[in-house]
Parts: structure tokens; C-alpha cells; sequence
């Protein structure tokens, strides 16, 4: 029996972990996924925590595996074309830069749905609407911002961020879940949709 996302192609545009954990819980249910990484250097979670000099760290194998890698300039014109190709023949768009760098690359929503209607465009972001919104956020501002590492450590010290990286990883599964209900929805309307995931921030 064939597995559940079977014929469902991911671009992802994803790095260190919580874009990586969604896209690798799509690849285990049977998508097809395109890692695109940056021309040059590839995703920089390559190097590290490595222990084997020369390979790959475990902390990228550990999120990468069952997908494909390319390495793409779309600041040059025909990086450009190669990523609208992509585009036209995917079915979800994955991405966690930092707000607003999807749209300076060119890729705002309106030129998404010219080339593929059908396309849905998830994002991972570390703060909902308001003043913060324009911010760039790693695990340990989400978990001290949204309160969580006042859970941990002891009663006479300070709050402390989780060992475990439990906000990228929680929010990487929250939003595979919108995507799979998203490729659901298109069934009825035909049409993608833009998804989100906020990471765990007040």
C-alpha cells in the first residue's frame, strides 16, 4: 500500500529545525520533498555540532534525511526561473526565513498563485500579528517570551529554556498538520492557501 502523501511534492525552503521537522514528517508519510538550499554553503545546521570532520553533522541528518537537496541563486536570473519551475510543479511551498524575505526574493503570494493556483505556502514565524511581528526568533526568545521557561530550573534560580528544542519541534508539527488539512481542502476548492505556524510566543 502506498503511503498517505504519495504524489505529494514539498519545496522546501526550510532550515535548522522547526521547518525541518514539518518537512520530515511529510517525507515519513510519503512526500516528495526538495530541500533548496543556499548555493554555495548549503543549510548551515551542515556544519553544525558536527563530530566527524568532512561529513554532514548528526543535527542535519537527524532532520533531513528522505529528502532531496538542491542548492539554488534566485538572485540570479536563472535561479530565478528554476524556483519558478519549482513553483509550477509543487504542491506545498515550506519556508521559515525571516519575516519578509520569501516576498524579497520575489515570491510573494500573488506571484504564487499566477504560476500555480493550486499551490499552498506554509510558513513557520516566531510572532503572530502585532509589534513583534517583523522580529526574527530562535527557540530560546520563544520559550522565554511565551513564558514556558519559567517552567523549568529551580525554585531559588532563574527560569531556563528546555534542553529539548520543544518549541521547534512542536511547531513544525503544528503546522504539517495544517498542510495535510490544507491538501485536503484543495480536493473541494481546488485551490491552495497560505499556512501558518507561530511558535510558542504570547
Amino acid at each position: 500500500m502506498s503511503k498517505a502523501l504519495a504524489g505529494v511534492r514539498i519545496l522546501d525552503f526550510t532550515h535548522v529545525q522547526s521547518g525541518p521537522t514539518c518537512t520530515q514528517l511529510l517525507a515519513w508519510f510519503g512526500a516528495d520533498v526538495i530541500k533548496v538550499e543556499r548555493a554555495g554553503e548549503g543549510d548551515a545546521t551542515r556544519g553544525q555540532l558536527r563530530d566527524i570532520p568532512g561529513v554532514d553533522s548528526l543535527y542535519f541528518t537527524m532532520l533531513n534525511h528522505n529528502k532531496r537537496s538542491i542548492t539554488l541563486d534566485t538572485k540570479h536570473p536563472k535561479g530565478k526561473q528554476v524556483l519558478d519551475t519549482l513553483i509550477k510543479h509543487c504542491d506545498v511551498l515550506v519556508e521559515n526565513f525571516a519575516p519578509g524575505a520569501l516576498e524579497r526574493m520575489g515570491v510573494t503570494w500573488a506571484h504564487v498563485q499566477e504560476l500555480n493556483p493550486r499551490m499552498i505556502v506554509a510558513s513557520v514565524k516566531g510572532f503572530g500579528p502585532g509589534k513583534y511581528e517583523d522580529c526574527k526568533v530562535y527557540e530560546n526568545v520563544a520559550q522565554c517570551a511565551g513564558g514556558s521557561a519559567s517552567t523549568t530550573g529551580f525554585d531559588d534560580g532563574p527560569p531556563m529554556v528546555t534542553g529539548a528544542q520543544i518549541g521547534d519541534s512542536g511547531t513544525g508539527l503544528n503546522l504539517a498538520l495544517g498542510i495535510v488539512a490544507a491538501l485536503y481542502q484543495r480536493n473541494t476548492t481546488g485551490r491552495g492557501q497560505k499556512v501558518a505556524s507561530i511558535a510558542p510566543v504570547s
